[in-house]
Formats: C-alpha cells, sequence, structure tokens
C-alpha cells in the first residue's frame, strides 16, 4: 500500500527531557561565559575549546532527544555521518559564540555578528541532523523561516545575557542565569519543534546526504542517551570547576591587590623612614663630631695649661707658707692664721686643678704611664700617713692588711687612686671604720693585686651607683654640698687603673656603707713595656 507524507506524534516525556537538556547547556554558556572573560593566552583558548564543546554537545542532544520523541507510523534509520556532522556543526556554533564572550568589549554589530554565525550553526545542526533520517522531508516555508528567525533570536538573547551576567556574580546572579537559562533553553527548544512541525515525512526515499551508513532507530536511542549522559556530567564538572576556579581566582586577587596595596603603603613608609633616619644620622654623626672636636679642643687646651695654671698657685702656695712662717717668727700671731687659710685654699684650688687637668689629659689621649716597681707595704704606709688627718677628723678608726710583695705600676698613679678611694671613705663615714686590705689575687692567667677599701659610711643607692665614675658628677648633688669635692676623684681612679691594666669594682648598701676593689695585674704587658723603653728613648733623645 503506497503512503503518501505524513506528520508523526511527540512523546512529552522526551520533550521535556529535551528541553532540560536545552536549559542545562545554556546555563553552562553563562557561566562558562564568565570563567572566559576572566583568563588570558593559551587558557582562554583551553576554555573555548571546552565550553565550545560542552554547549555543542548539549544543544546537539536536546536536538535529538526531540527527533526520538517524534514517532512515525514507519520505521526510521539515520545516517551514522550525517549525525557526527551535526554533532560537528553545532559544537562550531558554540565556539563561535564563547569567542563572542570572551572579549572585554563587544559592540553592538558583534553582538548581531555572533548571534547570526552562532543561529547559523545551531540551524545548521538541526536541519543536517534531519537530513540524517532516512526518509523523505519536504519542509513548509513559513515553519522553515520561522525556525531560523528563532535560531537568530534566540543566539543573539543568550549572547547579551552572557555578556550581562559575566560581571555579575554571588547568589543574585545564579538565580538570573537560571531565569535566563530556563528562556534560552525554551527557545532554543521552540527553533527545533518548530521546524519540526513544519516537516512532512514518507518512508523510503534517501536523504540528499546519505552516505549509506545507516543506524536504526534503537541503536541512535542508545547514542543519544549516552551522548545525552556525557553532556550533562561534563556540563555539571564544568559548572562545579568553574566555579571553584573563579572563586579562587577571586580570592588569590583580592589577595594580591590587598598585598599590592600593603607593599605600596609599606614601601612609602619605608621611603619616609629612611628619609627620616638619615637625615637623623647625618644629624647625629654631625652633633657626635662636633661634641668630639669641642671635648678634644678643651682637653687638648686644658692639658696645654697644666704648666700655667700649676706654677703661679705653686708659686701662690710657697709664698704663703714662707710669709706665715715669719709672721709667727716676728710675733704676728694675727697675720699667720689668716696666711694658713690662704695656703690651705691655694692647695685645695690646686687639687682641683690636678683633677681637671688629670682628666683632660687621660681625654687627650696625653697622659703617660711611668711603670717602676715598689713594695706594697711602703706604699700602703705612705698612703696610710697622707690620709690619717681625715682619718682622725671624722672619728674613725683605719686599719691595713697587705703582703710585703713587689709590684710593677705607675706608683704616683696607684698612689692617688688609694688616696682617693680612701679619702672618699673617711669623709663619707663618721665615727666609723675603714679597712683597706692588699691582697694577691689571679683573673684568668693574669696574676696581680686587689686593694679593697672597704667603710662603714652612708653606702649609695643602686640608682647612684649607676652614675658613679662620671665625671664632674657625685652620687647625689646633696653630697657636694655637705662634703664638698668636684666629682672627679673616682673619674679619674677608674681610668688610671684603665690605664695600667685593671679595674675598679664598687658593691655598696645604702645606709651601711660600701666596698671598692681596685684589681691591678703585678707587672705591664709587654707591649706597655715596649711602648715605655719608646718613650724613654724619644726623651733621652730630646734631651
Amino acid at each position: 500500500m503506497h503512503m503518501g507524507h505524513v506528520h508523526g506524534q511527540h512523546d512529552m516525556l522526551l520533550v521535556i527531557f529535551s528541553y532540560l537538556v536545552a536549559a542545562v547547556s545554556s546555563y553552562t554558556l553563562l557561566d562558562l561565559a564568565v570563567r572566559v572573560s576572566e583568563v588570558r593566552g593559551r587558557s582562554r583558548l583551553l576554555w573555548i575549546l571546552f565550553g565550545g564543546v560542552v554547549m555543542g554537545m548539549g544543544i546537539w542532544s536536546m536536538h535529538f532527544i526531540g527527533m526520538l520523541s517524534y514517532r512515525l507510523p514507519f520505521e526510521v534509520s539515520y545516517d551514522i555521518v550525517v549525525v557526527a556532522i551535526s554533532v560537528v556543526a553545532a559544537i562550531a556554533a558554540s565556539v563561535v559564540a564563547l569567542l563572542v564572550l570572551s572579549k572585554e568589549k563587544v559592540a553592538l554589530a558583534r553582538l548581531i555578528l555572533g548571534g547570526v554565525l552562532l543561529a547559523t550553526g545551531i540551524s545548521a545542526m538541526h536541519y543536517i541532523g534531519m537530513e540524517a533520517m532516512i526518509v523523505e522531508i519536504d519542509y513548509d516555508p513559513f515553519f522553515f523561516t520561522l525556525s531560523i528567525v528563532i535560531a537568530l533570536v534566540a543566539s543573539v538573547a543568550a549572547l547579551w545575557l552572557g555578556l550581562i551576567f559575566r560581571k555579575e556574580s554571588g547568589s543574585s546572579a545564579v538565580w538570573k542565569k537560571l531565569v535566563s537559562a530556563a528562556i534560552m533553553g525554551a527557545a532554543i527548544a521552540g527553533m527545533h519543534y518548530t521546524g519540526m512541525r513544519g516537516s512532512t515525512f514518507m518512508p523510503g526515499g534517501n536523504s540528499v546526504l546519505s552516505t549509506g551508513v545507516n543506524l536504526n532507530h534503537k541503536w541512535l536511542a542508545f547514542f543519544i542517551g549516552f551522548g545525552t549522559l556525557v553532556t550533562l556530567t561534563i556540563s555539571l564538572i564544568g559548572i562545579v570547576i568553574s566555579k571553584r576556579f573563579s572563586t579562587k581566582d577571586s580570592e588569590i586577587m583580592e589577595k594580591q591587590l590587598e598585598i599590592q596595596l600593603i607593599n605600596e603603603e609599606l614601601r612609602e613608609m619605608n621611603e619616609h623612614l629612611e628619609e627620616l633616619v638619615a637625615k637623623r644620622t647625618a644629624e647625629l654623626e654631625k652633633a657626635h663630631d662636633e661634641a668630639i672636636r669641642a671635648n678634644l679642643v678643651k682637653s687638648q687646651f686644658l692639658a696645654n695649661m697644666s704648666h700655667e695654671l700649676r706654677t703661679p698657685l705653686n708659686a701662690i702656695i710657697g709664698y704663703g707658707e714662707m710669709l706665715a712662717e715669719e709672721a709667727e717668727e716676728n710675733g704676728h700671731d694675727g697675720y699667720a692664721g689668716d696666711l694658713a687659710k690662704i695656703t690651705k685654699s691655694g692647695r685645695h684650688l690646686l687639687e682641683m686643678i690636678n683633677d681637671i687637668l688629670d682628666i683632660s689629659k687621660i681625654e687627650a689621649g696625653k697622659m703617660d704611664v711611668f711603670y717602676e716597681s715598689c713594695r706594697l707595704a711602703e706604699l700602703a704606709s705612705d698612703v696610710k700617713a697622707a690620709v690619717l688627718p681625715l682619718v682622725e677628723a671624722n672619728g674613725n678608726k683605719l686599719s691595713c692588711r697587705c703582703e710585703d710583695d713587689l709590684i710593677t705600676v705607675d706608683v704616683v698613679k696607684l698612689r692617688q687612686v688609694l688616696i682617693n678611694l680612701l679619702g672618699n671613705a673617711c669623709k663619707f663615714t663618721k665615727e666609723g671604720s675603714v679597712d683597706l686590705t692588699i691582697e694577691r689575687m689571679a683573673r684568668g692567667t693574669r696574676q696581680g693585686y686587689v686593694f679593697r677599701v672597704k667603710d662603714t659610711g652612708i653606702g649609695m643607692t643602686p640608682e647612684q651607683l649607676d652614675q658613679l665614675f662620671q665625671p664632674f658628677t657625685q652620687a647625689d648633688s646633696s653630697t657636694t654640698r655637705k662634703y664638698g669635692g668636684t666629682g672627679l676623684g673616682l673619674a679619674i681612679s677608674q681610668r688610671f687603673c684603665g690605664l695600667m691594666g685593671g679595674d675598679i669594682r664598687v658593691a655598696s648598701e645604702y645606709g651601711k656603707g660600701s666596698v671598692f676593689s681596685c684589681w691591678l695585674p703585678i707587672g705591664p704587658e709587654p707591649e706597655a713595656l715596649q711602648t715605655e723603653a719608646a718613650r724613654l728613648e724619644s726623651a733621652a733623645g730630646q734631651a
């Protein structure tokens, strides 16, 4: 029996399924548009190819699921080669769409051109797929044209929505893309079913594009089902990967921006700080150099003035003593007392000038050390006799214990150190005891002696100990008014010990007394002896 052209019936379940595939593919296109616009170089090309395959497979799967939903009253076979060509057309159209969406700025003309190319690819995929059916097909011109128009409108709308949503993020953007994907899926499905509506079929006959490699309805169903699963799987994976990459990249870009801003702030701060530090350093170096020069000039001046200051003072003291003796011999006792005061004040002034000149010579580097051997017992006896008047003046008791050994030092300087220490002990102790102990003590590999002066005087606080050896400074300013002094004695003593290779240490408790320990080596280092020999040779040559 001869059968004329017929229309088939659609399986609604497969129609709905085809729409879902189109909607998921549309969402994937919108989502990938964001990712493609964010990457550069080779990565962008890979994302475009990946998105093209996903979108193309989705559109193709929707098309053939729709064809499978169309039931004809006779068996239909499909040309497998023509089916494959339709797949390529769908993928090519999707790649064109993503190429348009990958541009940062898209003009209206470019948008329309991209829509035309995408619509051409979708339409080509549809009608090439129709030609894969081994039947005779007639197309209604109206519905054929209408399907092309629907494809064009859907393509331009898809590209326009893709350009809009690629700049948005967050949950609101997801909902907007879902609604847009639903509309785009309906448009793609509408194009397909509009084209099917205008098609009539007749069994037998051959397609214009038939290659003779046929696939029956059953195997095509398996093929389409597999393609659909692959498309959906790739779509979902693509969405997840795209989201994760987008989120991570956004976080990384935000962190990089924060780091860049912080680095810029730190760089500016560092430059400012470097300028300040350089300026302050230059100022400090200048002030330091000026202070050193001023101190050196002062020290050199005082050292050079040693003779000019001491000579007239010695003359005043000498003539004062002579006049005092003459006054006593001539019975002018009233003058003798006044002359004694002049002599005493002169000696006090000479002591202060000697201290100032000594510290100045030390700072100027002009203080020489004259080494000679002496017996400790003789030195102790000499020092004891020198401080005895001060001991008795304050009602103190002085004891002395020492070993009768030899030591090679600058005797004059050591004698002055001991007199300073004992003088301070007697001055700050009233009706107490002052002890001088000299005993042998080694420090490391060097042998030496420790000269220990212990008193039961007023003692010192930790704060007073911190400034004890500073020139022109006393532990307490009130002591200057009460006990007198220039505050140079301990500073000079410490420097004298340093010149002879030793040091001074102190332990004190406020209200209970102090212990000063001066350690000196038993003899100078070989280098010191060589320096002294060179000095003596130079002095002999000048003589």
